[in-house]
């Protein structure tokens, strides 16, 4: 039993820095915080890499034209209100999207909404 316990605590001592490294909520300025405000109560919970990626779109909001961030707004909110497996799976979709060529995308896309279209059989 004791050894079960140590291997607990050494896997937590291990993934601990990692928990560490994620910024929390109230270390972003009051800007970032009000460009991700829909992302606030899962924040905490997102990858490192997440953060750092949202971070950067916050940073970069005030640039945008007043019809892309109202654009970037209502991602995020839908972003915020998935679950992790639904994440996980848009995660997937895009990175199989991105390596679909430029000139074939237009037809993924179509063949998408038509998909979505049809009624749940």
């Amino acid at each position: 039993m004791m050894i079960r316990h140590s291997k607990l605590l050494l896997t937590a001592a291990l993934l601990a820095p990692l928990v560490v490294l994620a910024a929390p909520w109230n270390s972003l300025n009051a800007g970032q915080q009000q460009v991700l405000a829909p992302l606030s109560t899962t924040w905490d919970t997102l990858p490192e890499s997440e953060q750092k990626s949202f971070v950067g779109i916050a940073d970069g909001y005030a640039k945008l034209t007043p019809e892309k961030q109202q654009r970037l707004h209502e991602q995020l909110e839908a972003w915020g209100k998935l679950t992790t497996e639904q994440r996980h799976r848009a995660r997937e979709k895009f990175t199989a999207f991105s390596k679909v060529p430029e000139e074939k995308r237009e037809a993924v896309k179509q063949m998408v909404r038509e998909q979505q279209a049809e009624p749940a059989k």
